[in-house]
């Protein structure tokens, strides 16, 4: 019987939530680390963290699906 392909991963979001009294607001920092490499990338925009988690995931994927040509 063929076993099917995996490719295991360990993705950690780490984040913190300041408040600055200053501009009475609440600054989110958050922080994308693979372990596996050692690489980590710091946010304070949401949706750039979401773009990067996206992007790990596709190449993640990527590794047992080749991109169509």
């Amino acid at each position: 019987m063929k076993a099917n392909p995996v490719v295991n991963c360990t993705l950690i979001i780490r984040s913190q939530a300041e408040y600055s009294a200053t501009t009475q607001a609440v600054i989110l920092r958050c922080i994308l680390e693979m372990p596996a490499t050692g690489q980590r990338s710091g946010f304070t925009d949401l949706e750039a963290l979401l773009h990067a988690l996206r992007a790990e995931l596709v190449a993640i994927q990527n590794q047992i699906i080749p991109p169509a040509q």
